[in-house]
């Protein structure tokens, strides 16, 4: 699984704002950024304020009702995703995560939202190394990755993971 502190880089990087140094606290590795505003204690906390800190509200959701589907997908990756240690216990999460974007592009409505850069970073080194096959299984969590990676901006430095064997194009003329 990715590191929360990887997952918390790379969403400050997105929303273009300054993140502090992300340390863990204890044995149940709690993300902790230090900053100038002062400290923030717990991976759900510390992406909330940085969407906040870059004024992006809607990306954490504006009405009550969407603010819990995010709390409840970031709590989801904290207390499933991130516990999971063995590929074994990696596959009933994938498959959660495949059924419920059975009909849905995003988490939340039908817009990007911090459960989205949340999941994908920390997702990313775990769909890049599944095999074809094992990514045809999360057929919808496949699809919904690959629309979050062709965001540049998202992706930033991240390898593309590939959904196909055979390219369909090569950019070059015939």
């Amino acid at each position: 699984m990715a590191d929360s502190a990887d997952a918390i880089h790379g969403i400050a990087a997105y929303l273009g704002v300054k993140c502090g140094k992300v340390t863990y606290d204890g044995n149940e590795k709690i993300p902790v950024m230090k900053g100038k505003t002062g400290t923030r204690k717990g991976f759900s906390t510390i992406v909330k304020h940085l969407a906040r800190a870059a004024e992006n509200h809607k990306l954490i959701g504006v009405s009550a009702p969407e603010q819990a589907v995010v709390d409840q997908w970031l709590e989801y990756k904290t207390c499933q995703l991130d516990r999971c240690t063995t590929k074994n216990d990696l596959s009933p999460v994938l498959q959660d995560l495949n059924s419920y974007l059975i009909d849905k592009v995003y988490f939340l409505n039908h817009q990007l939202s911090i459960i989205d850069l949340a999941l994908y970073y920390g997702l990313h080194n775990t769909l890049a190394s599944l095999t074809f096959f094992e990514k045809q299984k999360y057929i919808n969590l496949s699809r919904w990755f690959d629309n979050i990676q062709q965001d540049q901006s998202i992706r930033q430095s991240f390898q593309r993971v590939q959904f196909s064997k055979t390219k369909l194009y090569s950019g070059s003329a015939h």
